[in-house]
């Protein structure tokens, strides 16, 4: 009784304070409150989500968990399900807790069908001292970020270690990426009563652009017998079709498509093992976000979701902020872009490249969300950027270290505007952009949450 209690006082100064946070313009309304409360009431997080009348589905890997749980979360929604969803890409355990406060009324309940939550690497296995999932879903591991996760084997064993603590009645539904051999790898030491594996990758990817087909950095990746894989086909980075004289291979897979990719937007012919076929179109540009789909329809298909409505909501689907969203800025078309490690990146600059309209607004901070190590903007691909010969306004606290970067990839140095403040960097980069241009900002992410404040302020 006492602990009800105190879950209902905790939701009641939570939720005043998010108010007070939204009406204030504040910005820090997705993990302050989480804070909070979880002082003053430490298991509130694992009262709510246990309350969840169906699955409870977790996103994790190195690139696209806000995108991925954003495009499923946009399909559990057109299927008419309730969902709790950290649409705002906060993924520690503060900011999953503010979201299940904001769902959850002043009885302390929590009537969703679902919970769809994008978990960073790190906590996964503190989230799962705090409840179940039903299905994991990894997207991709890459290099990122080495003073906080360390190298790639470490950050497999961090997902291992957490998915060693689920103990739901059926067996956990794993979802991995067969085309990445580290995640593909993720489970190996578990039986098939603990966790079902489902695999899903690509068969073949066409390119409008046939300059797609450059590569992205590619990370040395070996097998578990020590020899490094050979590879019958790279889709980007380690991605592909893998092998090792060991006999260790790409499994196969229970979900496989072929990618049709376009500039600004591509579609996936999707086929699975029980025969069925469709297309999913996907209104976002390059192959990460193919990925990110495909990712996104597995973990669907296993919550037994209709294609129809995998389908819409796919194609419905409204981005993140910061995640491959464009804008009409002050009359002027704007893509915002995460980017945070080389192959990353490289595929954002890729569709840059393309854009004989674009310009560029870069900006690159090191803060501790960001990692403090920016070395990996010289193993990103800044040469596909070669013969872009207008403007460049580089912004933040390493602005210095980007300009000399995209000095040494090619670009004149005369052409690049450094400015540490973002505001006005970005107004300065936005009035360079003529009616029928369009205006890239690639920022990382602390950058990004700067530019969501200056947001609030009407852009001002």
């Amino acid at each position: 009784m006492i602990k009800n209690l105190l879950h209902k006082i905790t939701i009641c100064v939570v939720k005043s304070l998010s108010w007070a946070i939204k009406a204030l313009k504040t910005g820090s309304g997705t993990n302050l409150p989480g804070k909070i409360a979880r002082k003053l009431s430490p298991d509130i997080l694992s009262f709510l989500v246990k309350q969840t009348k169906k699955e409870i589905i977790t996103i994790t890997g190195t690139n696209g968990k806000t995108t991925t749980a954003g495009l499923l979360a946009s399909v559990f929604r057109e299927d008419g399900r309730k969902i709790v969803h950290n649409s705002r890409g906060a993924n520690m355990l503060t900011g999953i807790t503010a979201t299940a406060i904001e769902n959850s009324s002043i009885k302390a309940d929590m009537t969703s069908d679902n919970c769809i939550f994008e978990i960073d690497e790190a906590y996964l296995n503190l989230a799962f001292n705090e409840f179940n999932p039903h299905i994991i879903a990894v997207t991709n591991l890459f290099r990122d970020q080495l003073d906080r996760y360390g190298e790639l084997n470490a950050t497999a064993k961090k997902i291992e270690s957490a998915i060693a603590k689920t103990s739901v009645i059926e067996p956990l539904k794993l979802i991995l990426n067969a085309d990445d051999p580290l995640v593909s790898m993720i489970g190996n030491n578990f039986s098939d009563a603990d966790l079902n594996k489902i695999f899903y990758g690509f068969e073949e990817i066409i390119h409008q652009n046939s300059e797609e087909k450059i590569y992205s950095p590619q990370e040395s990746i070996n097998c578990k017998c020590g020899k490094p894989f050979s590879y019958l086909k790279i889709f980007y980075g380690h991605l592909g079709y893998y092998e090792c004289s060991c006999g260790v291979k790409r499994p196969a897979t229970k979900v496989f498509a072929k990618a049709y990719i376009g500039v600004n937007s591509s579609n996936i012919l999707v086929k699975t093992l029980d025969n069925q076929e469709f297309t999913v179109n996907i209104n976002l540009p390059g192959l990460y976000n193919c990925y990110n789909a495909l990712s996104a329809v597995t973990a669907a298909l296993e919550a037994e979701i209709s294609i129809k409505n995998i389908q819409k909501g796919i194609e419905n689907y409204a981005t993140t902020f910061g995640r491959s969203e464009t804008l009409k800025i002050k009359g002027k078309d704007v893509i915002i872009q995460l980017i945070k490690n080389p192959i990353g990146a490289t595929e954002v600059l890729k569709t840059v490249k393309n854009d004989d309209k674009g310009k560029l607004f870069i900006v690159i901070n090191d803060n501790y969300a960001d990692g403090r190590d920016v070395s990996w903007l010289w193993d990103a691909n800044f040469e596909l950027l070669a013969n872009y010969n207008k403007p460049a306004v580089i912004s933040g606290t390493r602005a210095a270290d980007m300009a000399l970067r995209l000095k040494y990839a090619g670009l004149d140095s005369k052409n690049l505007i450094v400015s540490e403040n973002i505001k006005s960097a970005f107004l300065e980069a936005l009035g360079n952009v003529n009616a029928d241009e369009k205006l890239y900002v690639l920022p990382t992410y602390t950058a990004l949450l700067e530019l969501e404040k200056i947001k609030k302020n009407n852009w001002q």
